[in-house]
């Protein structure tokens, strides 16, 4: 049985999060021994993760009252933040693990690199276009050193094949870097989907869009586009699911403009499936995207997707016609999104090519991709 090392920073609820737990949950126990490790415990998908695996983290969840423990949680963190990735490793990491997968970018990239353990196989995850979202820069002193901890990793495993492209163009590398579509429990979704939302029935369509209130997402450029539509006289409700950063911008920015009236902040759904269902379509705003989770769902779901053209669309729709992308500007997601609410009866023609792609999402496939190469 080989044993399997997967460290990432946390398991908020965002995208590469939800993969790496559904991959842990669907990978097979009888050939993998499992070990997950994040920074500190307590987020959204600890509980699964922890229920399918070994699971450890740096920093235990401490309860109110415990000054000690909190302090010292507070001082590992700063250590594991700040101490030479090398001796991080060795001291809250350490054991031996014939595989071991730093799940995403940045640190915990950095980390997996400095293992103390020489013979095991390394495998990076890279769920973002790094030419237009190369947020990882402060995690390391410089690009030759990113470039280093990335030359340590025997397979570099991208999302899509626009981020495949792009990881070579940033770093010059091009050996063993492979493409692995991110796992998608479509059951799980589709049962998820069937829980009522609670969502009052309108008599205009209802876009939603989901992901971390980060600049990347590009939430402050569709409020600019909401309020072109709500001054052309458009009648809609926009929905955004999530946390982040841009909370306080995105609210104050809906209160100054008068748009609390057709957009909806509703923060971090458990279940965002449900309000999918209850909507038309859905819209990506990005500026860079790896593969959208989101919009996968939303395709598998049965939902239309709207979305500016970045990474991994094009891969995602796979030759179907699953909604529409276009430019990446305010002024063509404008044009895209006033067509749609113009022309409401065009959204009916992609129901047959959802289910066909829907379709296509298969979990087990996905996981046997990845299991080569473990």
């Amino acid at each position: 049985m080989k044993k399997i090392l997967f460290f990432i920073e946390s398991l908020v609820g965002g995208g590469a999060e939800k993969s790496l737990t559904e991959l842990i949950e669907s990978l097979d126990k009888s050939k993998y021994d499992i070990t997950a490790v994040t920074v500190a415990d307590g987020d959204f998908f600890t509980q699964r993760v922890r229920d399918a695996c070994r699971y450890r983290c740096f920093a235990q969840k401490c309860e109110p009252g415990r000054p000690v423990k909190s302090f010292l949680n507070k001082i590992t963190v700063k250590f594991s933040a700040t101490a030479p990735a090398k001796m991080v490793y060795g001291l809250l990491i350490g054991g031996k693990y014939d595989v071991e997968v730093a799940y995403c970018e940045g640190y915990a990239t950095k980390l997996i690199a400095h293992s103390t353990n020489p013979k095991s196989r390394k495998i990076a995850f890279v769920h973002t276009d790094m030419q237009k979202n190369h947020w990882t820069q402060f995690v390391f002193g410089s690009l030759e050193e990113e470039i280093k901890c990335y030359e340590k990793f025997d397979i570099i495993s991208c999302v899509s094949e626009t981020v495949a492209q792009a990881f070579k163009n940033t770093f010059g590398i091009t050996k063993n870097v492979v493409v692995n579509m991110n796992p998608v429990r479509g059951d799980l979704i589709a049962e998820k989907s069937k829980e009522a939302s609670g969502l009052e029935k309108i008599d205009c369509l209802r876009m939603i869009t989901a992901g971390s209130l980060t600049p990347v997402k590009a939430f402050g450029r569709l409020l600019k586009v909401a309020g072109r539509l709500k001054n052309e006289g458009c009648r809609f409700e926009l929905l955004i699911l999530g946390e982040g950063e841009e909370k306080q911008n995105l609210e104050r920015y809906i209160e100054t403009h008068d748009l609390s009236g057709c957009v909806k902040l509703m923060g971090f759904q458990e279940n965002p499936y449900k309000f999918l269902a209850d909507s038309d379509f859905f819209v990506c705003s990005s500026l860079a995207e790896g593969l959208s989770i989101a919009a996968t769902e939303s395709i598998i779901i049965g939902k239309p997707v709207v979305t500016t053209d970045c990474s991994g669309m094009a891969e995602l729709f796979g030759g179907f016609e699953c909604g529409v992308i276009c430019g990446n500007s305010e002024d063509d997601l404008f044009k895209a999104l006033k067509n749609v609410l113009d022309n409401p009866a065009c959204l009916q023609k992609y129901g047959e090519h959802l289910k066909l792609r829907a379709a296509s999402f298969d979990i087990n496939r996905s996981v046997r991709e990845i299991e080569k190469m473990f």
